[in-house]
């Protein structure tokens, strides 16, 4: 059932602790919320017993049975933490799976990339028949397309799956109703009495799974209001902005205040960041005024990110460094730069799809702007969301690289997330290493083949 979090805080503070709790939404709020729980669930001093964590993306699910069908060390609940769970997938989710795939496959993770790759398949309606079907060339074709190439630049990856399956044995059949893993299994049994499941993830709310959770157990969905552009609403800003004022035991000017909301981006762990700055910044003093927010507080509403992206999509590493040391500097979060570099690989995927695709024959590279105009809008209307001058640069970048190098970066982004949320390496250096793989020479890749 759809619950909020300070009821089922209330619920564990009278013992009441539900045994299934799944966390989506805003990423800054569903890390605040998974803390608050854990804090409640296991106190510090039980940690190092009573709880178990794991990367959904990486974690085989049968580790994670394995915690969860072992008692706790020590009296008590035992909590089995999973985050970032792929387990909920859905089609519109498809090239980010995908991406995983060959990520996992690439590292010669072959048996996780198989099991994943099977589920992405029952996600998008295959049957066993058609499994057993799968060996003729259409299929390849069709296969590769949903890994995000054709199939000549996947032929090797996709022959190596199915290869891999069948020597293993694996059929679809065998995957226990897909969606969810053998998650679907527990919610159906009931955990056993001393676990407590808590688990984050990007969800569709569509998938049979999630449903299902929904009935059996508690979820908490953590998303915030936004605009048309992306970013936050001005209302969910505001009621994050006070909260915090008030935690931080500050007042405000209604000037500083409403600088605060224009200059606030599309991230509450961007603004989460800049919010913490100023507070130090004012340090004893109770009210933080107008200059306090022009000095400290960075403007994240403005392009400021573009000239990163700019710099990626022209494989301009000398500037796209320059522009990431200049926004760590200004106390950008690296997780906050992650989400437009995603959404810039996407749209050169999109636009990389077009060119080798049904655009093949209207497209020509060092096209000009006007000759776009004239080929490729459709009573004024470009072949990708937004204006058309963007669209057209997004073809002109798009010529920069392979649709195989757009999929790969998706999976060094995938892995910079990791990085940045659970290992120990500095922010800067796990962020110049994405920026440095994604600018290499397409020529010094494909000499490394």
């Amino acid at each position: 059932m759809k619950q909020e979090l300070e009821a089922v805080l209330a619920e564990i503070r009278k013992g009441e602790e539900p045994s299934l709790l799944l966390l989506h939404g805003d990423d800054y709020q569903v890390h605040a919320a998974s803390k608050a729980l854990l804090d409640l669930l296991v106190p510090p001093e039980r940690r190092a017993f009573n709880l178990e964590q794991f990367d959904g993306r990486v974690a085989p699910w049968d580790e994670i049975e394995a915690a969860l069908m072992t008692p706790p060390f020590l009296p008590g609940t035992k909590t089995v933490l999973v985050e970032n769970a792929p387990y909920f997938l859905s089609r519109e989710h498809k090239g980010e799976v995908g991406a995983r795939v060959l990520q996992l496959w690439g590292e010669g993770k072959k048996d996780e990339a198989a099991k994943l790759f099977l589920d992405m398949l029952i996600v998008e309606g295959w049957t066993q028949e058609r499994w057993e079907r799968s060996q003729d060339s259409t299929s390849g074709a069709e296969l590769a397309e949903l890994l995000g190439g054709d199939g000549r630049e996947l032929k090797e990856e996709v022959e190596g799956l199915l290869l891999f399956c069948r020597n293993s044995g694996m059929e679809l059949s065998q995957r226990r109703g897909g969606e969810g893993h053998r998650l679907m299994e527990f919610l159906e049994q009931g955990l056993p009495p001393w676990d407590v499941l808590l688990i984050t993830a990007n969800v569709d709310r569509r998938t049979r799974l999630y449903k299902r959770f929904e009935e059996k157990g508690s979820v908490l969905d953590l998303s915030i209001g936004r605009e048309k552009n992306g970013r936050m609403s001005r209302e969910a800003l505001a009621e994050f902005l006070d909260q915090r004022l008030k935690e931080g035991g500050k007042k405000i000017e209604a000037q500083a205040r409403g600088m605060i909301l224009a200059r606030a981006g599309a991230e509450l762990w961007a603004v989460h960041q800049e919010l913490e700055k100023l507070f130090l910044y004012v340090g004893e003093e109770p009210w933080i005024k107008v200059k306090d927010v022009e000095e400290v507080f960075s403007d994240q509403g403005e392009g400021w990110v573009f000239d990163l992206t700019k710099a990626l999509a022209e494989r301009d590493s000398v500037a796209a460094l320059s522009h990431l040391l200049r926004l760590l500097s200004q106390g950008h979060h690296p997780l906050a730069l992650l989400a437009p570099i995603t959404s810039e690989v996407r749209r050169l995927m999109a636009a990389r799809q077009l060119i080798e695709g049904e655009l093949r024959e209207r497209w020509k590279a060092g096209m000009s702007y006007p000759q776009f105009q004239k080929s490729m809008l459709h009573d004024g209307v470009a072949p990708l969301p937004g204006n058309p001058y963007f669209v057209y640069m997004s073809f002109k970048s798009a010529d920069n690289f392979t649709l195989k190098e757009l999929v790969r970066y998706l999976g060094l982004l995938y892995q910079t997330d990791i990085r940045l949320k659970s290992t120990g390496h500095p922010p800067r250096m796990v962020m110049e290493r994405l920026i440095l793989e994604m600018c290499r020479p397409l020529r010094a890749m494909q000499n490394e083949k």
